[in-house]
């Protein structure tokens, strides 16, 4: 009994249908469809943590340009810890302020205000914001391979913080970005100098300043999958230790 022509095409329409519906390359658009999300998420994290590092190796090298400044530079005459009409012109000079003026934008950068003194160092990329970010800056004197003297006398560091224009916010070395109080003494310590800086086969004098810079990072993307589990803005802490001959034991008692 042979089938009737009107039921021949009915059953091959469906059969057409059927192979478009159920066939390869459908299949791959849907796959597409559930992976390209995902595909998206992580290439635009991938940018992030690469601008992450770059920001990273920024700080980084500003505190070497800035131990490197302040290593062949005399920390002892600055009696004063915040001098009136502190400046980063080159016509004036502090140990510490005009180290930590490193980490200020170029001068005729226009990152800096008008008259604005924190200004003419040789940082054209990150812009410190006075509530959060802060540059600390210790002076170490070593005799016997053990830290005799932390400079400046009677606290042993100087932060940026307690020194500029901005005097609501002191102290921000010591919080993450959120404001939450973290530590209470900057990375490098008397102790820590001692035991993990020091070479015990170099000569058992000598002096060493330290820069730490503490940069509150805010994410580029700001993609709200990743701000559920890393912070927005998070903490970038970099250091650099380097020699510093100027502050090496004297016969002649120092002044605080």
């Amino acid at each position: 009994m042979s089938v009737p022509t009107f039921f021949k095409k009915t059953y091959s329409s469906l059969a057409q249908r059927r192979y478009k519906l159920f066939s390869p390359r459908g299949q791959s658009f849907i796959e597409l469809a559930l992976v390209l999300p995902v595909l998206l998420l992580l290439l635009l994290g991938v940018v992030e943590v690469a601008i992450f590092i770059g920001r990273y190796l920024d700080v980084l090298d500003l505190t070497r340009e800035a131990a490197r400044f302040a290593s062949g530079s005399d920390p002892f005459p600055d009696g004063d810890p915040s001098p009136p009409g502190k400046t980063c012109d080159p016509g004036f000079y502090h140990f510490y302020y005009s180290t930590a003026c490193i980490f200020s934008p170029p001068a005729g950068s226009a990152t800096c205000r008008l008259n604005d003194p924190f200004c003419n160092g040789l940082n054209p990329f990150i812009l410190l914001n006075p509530e959060t970010d802060d540059v600390v800056i210790s002076v170490y004197t070593v005799a016997g391979h053990a830290v005799t003297d932390q400079w400046p006398a009677g606290g042993g560091y100087w932060a940026l913080s307690d020194h500029d224009e901005d005097t609501a916010h002191n102290g921000n070395w010591q919080r993450n970005c959120q404001g939450d109080v973290v530590r209470t003494a900057p990375n490098f310590t008397a102790d820590f100098v001692t035991a993990g800086v020091d070479n015990p086969a170099s000569p058992s004098s000598k002096g060493y300043v330290a820069v730490e810079m503490y940069y509150c990072y805010r994410q580029v993307l700001n993609l709200p999958i990743f701000t559920q589990f890393v912070p927005n803005p998070i903490q970038i802490h970099a250091y650099t230790i380097m020699s510093n001959p100027a502050a090496q034991p004297s016969p002649t008692p120092r002044l605080p």
